[in-house]
This record gives C-alpha cells, sequence and structure tokens, in this order.
C-alpha cells in the first residue's frame, strides 16, 4: 500500500485534519502507519497556516498496535518500535499546534495513547477506550503509564491497566479521559468548532499556554523508563503466550512471575 493512503489529509480555515484510513477500518498502528503520522505531524509543524490540527480516524479511530508485526519481535526491535511509538506522541504532545482527537469506535493500546497524548478529546457517542496490553503479556508501549494517570489520576489509571477493561464514551467523560461526548454524527462538527475557536487566538499565546502546562506535567524520564520496561516484556514468556492466546482467540495461561 503507498503510505499517501494509509492517513488522509485536509486543511481548511487554519485548521488541518488527518484521518487515519487503513485499509479494514480498524487502523491498526504498524510500523508503516507509525512513519507516516509522523511525517504529517512534522509537514503540519511547519505549515504556518495551520492553527490546529484534528486527528480521527475512519470507522474506528485506532484498535492499537499490529500484534501480527510485534510477535516475533526481540526486546531490541520492540525497544526501536516502541520508540517509534513515543516519537509520534511526543510530537503531538509538544507541537507548537494545539491537537484534538475526535474519537470514533475504538481507541485501544496504542490509539488510546496517541488520543492521550493530544491537548483535548471529543468523544462520539459509540467511541470505546482502552488499554489492554496486559492480556498480551505488556506493558502500555507508547506513554499511556505516564499520561493516563495524569489525566484520570493514579487510582482509575491503575484499574483501567491492570484490567484491560474497554469503557464507553460516557464512562471516559466522568472520569475525565475526554472533553464531552456528542452523537455520533456530530463529532466532527464538534472537533471543527473546538478548533476554530483555537485557530482565532493568538498563535503565540495557544503555543506558550499549550508549553506552559505541559512543562507542569514533565514525565520525561517516566517516558524513557516505559520504553525500557516495554522491551524487557518481548523477553518473558508470557508475552509469547499473550500474544498466541490473542491469534489463536482464546484465554492465555500466563506463568511468569
Amino acid at each position: 500500500m503507498n503510505t499517501s493512503e494509509l492517513i488522509g489529509t485536509e486543511k481548511k480555515d487554519g485548521i488541518a485534519i488527518l484521518t487515519l484510513s487503513r485499509s479494514g477500518g480498524m487502523n491498526i498502528l504498524d510500523t508503516e502507519m507509525l512513519q507516516r503520522l509522523s511525517q504529517c505531524l512534522l509537514d503540519l509543524q511547519k505549515d504556518d497556516r495551520i492553527r490546529a490540527v484534528i486527528i480521527t480516524g475512519e470507522r474506528n479511530f485506532s484498535s492499537g498496535a499490529d500484534i501480527n508485526e510485534m510477535k516475533d519481535k526481540t526486546p531490541e526491535e520492540a525497544g526501536i518500535f516502541s520508540k517509534l511509538g513515543h516519537h509520534v506522541c511526543t510530537l503531538i504532545e509538544n507541537m507548537e499546534k494545539v491537537v484534538i482527537a475526535a474519537v470514533n469506535g475504538l481507541a485501544l493500546g496504542g490509539g488510546c495513547e496517541i488520543a492521550l497524548a493530544c491537548d483535548m478529546r471529543i468523544a462520539a457517542e459509540n467511541a470505546r477506550f482502552g488499554q489492554p496490553e496486559l492480556s498480551l503479556g505488556l506493558i502500555p508501549g507508547f506513554g499511556g503509564t505516564q499520561r493516563l494517570p495524569r489525566l484520570v489520576g493514579p487510582g482509575k489509571a491503575k484499574e483501567l491497566i491492570l484490567t484491560g477493561r474497554i469503557i464507553d464514551a460516557r464512562e471516559a467523560e466522568a472520569i475525565g479521559l475526554v472533553n464531552g461526548v456528542v452523537k455520533n454524527g456530530e463529532l466532527m462538527e464538534r472537533a471543527e468548532e473546538m478548533a476554530r475557536l483555537v485557530a482565532q487566538k493568538s498563535p503565540r499565546a495557544a503555543t506558550l499556554s499549550k508549553r506552559l502546562i505541559n512543562d507542569n506535567q514533565e514525565i520525561t524520564r517516566g517516558l524513557e523508563r516505559e520504553m525500557i520496561s516495554f522491551s524487557e516484556c518481548f523477553a518473558t514468556q508470557d508475552h509469547r503466550e499473550g500474544i498466541a492466546a490473542f491469534l489463536e482467540k482464546r484465554t492465555p495461561k500466563f506463568k511468569d512471575k
């Protein structure tokens, strides 16, 4: 597939809309998709006409990382993959534009982590959020262990990560994971309305405000430790069992201590 087909880009009225559009509609995040998303973000960062960016997906926001790509990775290769996911999320978080996630359908694993890195999140009623990595013998690998507790508090973050429970849009709103919930057909209208409000403000003031808020949430060391721990999981029997169980559609039997 030509990488240009993976992500649609639309620009209008100072707003850029990035639409993940991988064939099949699950918008799985493999190396190719992450590299393409990184390049789109870097290109938009250089475009002075763009004041706000919306990230969304066709059918689903993103169901997460590509399990088939991950199943044979060594710990070293897993570290490189995690670093790429972190790179994309850090680009979003530190971008000198305001980035809004318009979440429809599934936002799981790495997909949820991309939404967490955005400045604001608007969810359609059909949105579902979760960090199911422990079922694969893994931990969140794109920043979830650091960004999720900063949004919803450590207790709720532990619940979601340690149980792998998938929550709906209304619960996500209630715990502070999303800024608002709208009807499915009104998602992009609401996201664009919010983006236009941002685009009308001083770009310099918006950038400074975002930077100051982010500086108060300094997480660099935690993100570095997450990448190391994620790659270490790939040396475990539990990870191999978790991936096999997922692909074979059965319950995993974990044994590592």
